[in-house]
């Protein structure tokens, strides 16, 4: 009873990138290969159509119709893995390509020595930010992937539209691309490739070989000058956020903002979408007549694709232009449009293409919406009238992906969208109708600037009232992957007309032998998804260049610093003095602009089920070890600070606007209890200053925590140097306070810290690294590594293996690493 078959190719489509996804990027090879065989069991149980009232003499023909719809599932499953490991095998050869050693290599020459990459390439985008100017390159020599030129301090005043075509040659040094360190947080790798993107170089300026040529080219210029022309008619509070909601370019438009709107669930208005696609599509028809002639749907699919042309192409934009496309062509084929079916080639021209656009976010979420207007608009309708139900069923198809991608729900989004659509209708159609007048005619009219201005005005103020009234959207903690999955598997499969048919036909027995087929699938997707970190007690987070240590006991969080430092780009590096270059670091002269506790913190707290943290305890106030929970007590509730007491006089350096009445002070008596069998005692130091102590003074007075989990001991040493850790051997001769299970190694590995008394006085099994990706300090030293690997530790590394979990099992323990396996 699958009549549309395009539908049920497209979901084998999927399922054969998704299973290449896991295999190869992953290393989940059995769980992708069971996948993958769950799914091609589900294709031979499958039909296309009712196999029920075949008239006698037909089923010879049935069978053969069913074979053949069989082998076209079994054939997209094939192919969506042969897409992504294509896709895959071209990242890795273009990564290794401009990586690899000095050599001859026609337009590439990458001399490791002078860290110098020059790079020949053709420039597919162009596009400037306040202070960047980052620009899209496929290198004449490799054909696959592109490349991202990031310039730093770009000169303003020259326009940059006409760059787009031409040819450049950039020297500078390669990036690497960081992924996601902890579990839930954003993967701007994956974020990059899924727009075939996996290498980025940074550099100073570039020089143009030859400017763009040919008709397209020339088109292009004009298209994107025409945009800047219109885009600058604006007046400097509104131009940004016009820009957003027509190009769906949100460059110039505050973070604040944009949160705000992401939170409200109205993000959607900041970017291009069915909406703009089907106003334009109307004006067309409008100004067309009734004629229906090859020319005038040539002229409405040009005009369309123009558009598309100018907001650079997102997968939003690129579904739209396809699916309006597809009506026109089906008028004229004389054949019924299905809005289901266009939607369903649209996702696979994308992916076909650039099969890693599946796990972006913009675009499940820009299909899950279509998916939920197609499947939901028409049961919904006969109960709330076609507009609300429309409405509705975009909510339904798209919240749970939300917040399970964002750990964020607002539970009145549905009343909140009806003012903004309702403004959003009107402005949208404004400012395309300008827009087709600046390309016309270069002419647009004050009275029109003015009006749109005021309605997005209007638009900007009445979002943030209605957030104000309804107060913060709520943070959701931990929506499991199953849960999500099994939701969209209920939710389309139950309001399918293959479902409604069954239903009605009175074979619910056969449905549910259908539906507990595809329970498997789910299941082993799950398994695929599963983090293995989830349910590790202790948890070492990568947090750059920085330390943070998560405890988890009962339903208590507890975290031990919080890092502050990010290692990417120049944010919060700096550059190396001498203190450095000896392997110092005291975090006090780094850009910190990087918001650690809302980007790091705050997503993987909420992905591992941490909707609230209960303590926090810092060992010194350096900003690479509190910087980070100060930022976190500004988006998440955070019940109690531990400060040492040394440095009470500057307690305000970490508690901001925080409550001073929930700050407590570490003495070296301390024992925070936290469970009957968890607990975490002070080790160092042993008194107290006389005189209070400013935050940036050195790491002597840095603070040494023992969790005790369960018989299990886990040390957390903060920045210790090695003469408090001769003297803590000295003091501790004789017992076995210092004995560990784990220790979370001094000072980021540094030549300062883990002397050879110190490690044979703990004595660990197991050693954590927390340090930051290709970092300035030179961190971990060599001499720390030899030092560990001498005595049969086994050393793991943030900024080469993630996130470290400890999976305490009785008096054993394991260890679980985000990237990679233990």
């Amino acid at each position: 009873m699958l009549r549309r078959r395009l539908c049920s190719y497209t979901v084998f489509f999927i399922s054969g990138i998704t299973a290449g996804f896991f295999m190869l990027e992953k290393g989940r090879l059995l769980s992708a290969a069971g996948f993958a065989s769950a799914m091609l069991m589900i294709a031979f149980c499958i039909e296309p159509a009712d196999r029920y009232g075949i008239r006698h003499g037909q089923q010879t023909g049935r069978c053969r119709q069913i074979s053949r719809f069989r082998q076209m599932l079994v054939l997209m499953l094939l192919l969506g893995m042969l897409v992504f490991t294509v896709r895959y095998a071209e990242f890795g050869y273009a990564e290794k390509t401009l990586t690899r050693s000095p050599a001859s290599q026609g337009d590439i020459n990458n001399n490791r020595h002078e860290d110098n990459t020059v790079i020949t390439g053709r420039v597919l985008s162009c596009v400037p930010s306040d202070d960047k100017l980052k620009i899209t390159v496929r290198s004449v020599a490799l054909s696959h992937p592109k490349i991202l030129v990031t310039i730093k301090d770009p000169d303003m005043s020259q326009d940059y539209t006409s760059l787009t075509g031409a040819v450049i040659v950039v020297s500078g040094r390669l990036a690497d691309i960081p992924s996601a360190d902890n579990p839930g947080c954003f993967d701007y790798r994956r974020y990059l490739r899924g727009r075939g993107i996996s290498v980025s170089l940074k550099t100073s300026g570039f020089s143009v070989v030859s400017e763009g040529a040919g008709l397209i080219t020339r088109l292009r210029h004009q298209l994107y000058r025409a945009r800047e022309d219109f885009i600058s008619r604006f007046d400097d509070e509104t131009s940004g956020f016009i820009r957003g909601v027509i190009f769906g370019d949100k460059r110039d438009i505050d973070d604040e903002l944009i949160d705000e709107f992401n939170q409200n669930s109205t993000g959607h208005i900041l970017a291009v979408s069915g909406l703009h696609m089907g106003f334009l599509f109307g004006l067309l028809k409008l100004l067309t007549g009734r004629r229906r002639t090859a020319a005038v749907s040539v002229l409405v699919i040009s005009v369309l694709w123009i558009y598309g042309e100018m907001t650079m192409w997102s997968a939003a934009t690129i579904r739209a232009c396809l699916v309006v496309s597809a009506s026109i062509i089906s008028m004229h084929l004389k054949r019924r449009f299905d809005l289901l079916t266009s939607v369903c080639l649209a996702a696979v021209c994308i992916l076909f293409k650039e099969p890693y656009q599946l796990f972006d976010a913009g675009f499940q979420l820009s299909f899950l919406a279509m998916a939920g207007i197609s499947f939901l608009t028409g049961p919904l309708s006969h109960l709330t009238g076609k507009t609300v139900g429309a409405a509705l069923a975009v909510q339904l198809g798209t919240v749970p992906a939300a917040v399970f991608t964002f750990n964020c729900f607002e539970p009145f989004a549905l009343f909140i969208n009806i003012p903004m659509i309702l403004l959003a209708s009107v402005l949208v159609p404004l400012c395309i109708i300008m827009l087709m007048l600046e390309l016309a005619a270069g002419f647009v009219p004050a009275a029109g600037v003015d009006l749109a201005e005021l309605i997005a005005f209007a638009v900007i103020r009445t979002n943030h009232m209605l957030a104000s009234g309804t107060g913060d959207a709520l943070r959701t903690a931990g929506l499991g992957t199953a849960l999500t999955v099994l939701y969209y598997l209920l939710l389309f499969g139950l309001s399918s007309e293959y479902a409604r048919v069954m239903i009605l036909r009175r074979k619910r027995r056969e449905l549910i032998r259908l539906g507990a087929l595809m329970l498997i699938p789910v299941v082993i997707l799950s398994s695929c998804l599963f983090d293995r970190l989830a349910d590790d007690e202790v948890v070492f987070a990568a947090v750059g260049q920085g330390d943070c240590t998560h405890i988890r006991a009962a339903d208590r969080n507890i975290l031990i610093d919080g890092g502050g430092v990010s290692e990417y780009g120049n944010k919060g590096t700096g550059k190396p003095d001498a203190a450095k270059k000896e392997n110092g670091i005291d975090g006090t002269q780094n850009d910190n602009s990087f918001n650690v506790g809302e980007k790091i913190l705050m997503p993987y707290l909420l992905h591992s089920g941490a909707a609230s943290v209960d303590m926090a305890l810092v060992t010194h106030l350096h900003a690479d070890h509190y910087k980070g929970i100060t930022e976190l007590t500004e988006v998440m509730p955070v019940g109690t600070i531990g400060i040492p007491i040394d440095y009470r006089s500057d307690s305000e350096e970490i508690a901001g606007s925080y409550d001073p009445e929930r700050i407590i002070y570490i003495k070296p008596d301390t024992r925070i209890d936290i469970t009957k069998d968890v607990y975490i005692e002070v080790l160092w130091p042993l008194t107290v200053s006389d005189k209070p102590l400013a935050a940036d003074d050195p790491n002597e007075h840095n603070t040494v925590y023992m969790i005790h989990y369960s018989g299990i001991k886990v040390m957390v040493t903060g920045d210790l140097l090695e003469e408090d850790e001769l003297e803590m051997v000295k003091h501790y001769e004789g017992t076995d306070s210092l004995k560990c299970d784990v220790l979370k190694v001094a000072h980021h590995g540094s030549k300062s810290s883990s002397s050879e008394a110190f490690l044979d006085a703990a004595a660990p099994s197991v050693a954590v690294i927390q340090v930051g990706r290709n970092n300035l300090y030179g961190h971990p030293h060599a001499r720390t590594l030899e030092r560990l690997e001498a005595r049969g530790i086994r050393v793991f590394r943030t900024d080469l293996n993630g996130a470290v979990g400890i999976d305490i099992h009785g008096d054993d323990i394991a260890v679980d690493l985000y990237k990679g396996y233990s």
